[in-house]
């Protein structure tokens, strides 16, 4: 498992660089005395300053490249998976930070998808009407049936929104989710359908009553 997971992390540090959709990135390592991967330069701050305004932790993360990828716009995105000492995965924090000030890019919407894109295809998550937020998917080993469900989705800075997940998330599964939901010309003008697909498979984490809640799932 922790093979197959770091693998998917290095092809897509490689992939989208290739595509056009990283301008910076920092290549997957594997911690052995925490049976983590994560990224080269991690400095976990993020949780650090998990109680600081949102504007702070994305300058920070920033400039201290605290990232997996930097994508075009300015968003980033972080992957870190955690394994038992049998390489079984137990945990992971998959997290999207999009630029929190998108007023600067509309005041010169084209200069600035020349200069950042090359392209005219990104006008559609450059409108006013955008509200950008954090999203991230956690699965641990602490669960609280409703709480906290062992894998769950944060959207935003709310402390308590732990919206279930059926089961934990590749690589692929969750670059291929922001892509398409957050990125949507860019992933059909590439033709993107097919570039993560993905054949890893995990148990299903949810309970039986955490099902009739509104959650996410997938096959």
């Amino acid at each position: 498992m922790r093979q197959t997971i770091n693998a998917q992390l290095r092809n897509l540090t490689i992939n989208l660089v290739r595509l056009g959709l990283a301008i910076d990135q920092n290549w997957p390592v594997f911690k052995s005395s925490e049976r983590v991967i994560r990224w080269q330069n991690f400095k976990n701050i993020a949780f650090t300053l998990k109680d600081e305004p949102y504007e702070k932790v994305y300058e920070e993360c920033k400039k201290n490249r605290d990232y997996n990828f930097l994508l075009l716009d300015g968003a980033m995105i972080q992957m870190l998976y955690k394994f038992d000492n049998r390489d079984n995965l137990i945990g992971h924090i998959l997290s999207f930070y999009p630029h929190y000030d998108f007023a600067r890019f509309q005041d010169f919407p084209d200069e600035y998808e020349e200069l950042f894109y090359g392209t005219k295809h990104f006008t559609d998550i450059l409108e006013g009407k955008a509200i950008t937020f954090p999203l991230r998917f956690d699965f641990s080993q602490e669960h609280t049936e409703f709480i906290h469900p062992m894998v769950h989705a944060t959207l935003g800075n709310y402390r308590d929104c732990r919206i279930p997940i059926s089961k934990p998330v590749s690589p692929y599964r969750f670059i291929s989710f922001i892509l398409r939901n957050f990125y949507s010309v860019k992933f059909y003008n590439l033709n993107l359908f097919e570039e993560f697909e993905d054949d890893l498979t995990f148990d299903d984490t949810i309970t039986e009553n955490e099902k009739g809640l509104l959650h996410f799932t997938y096959e």
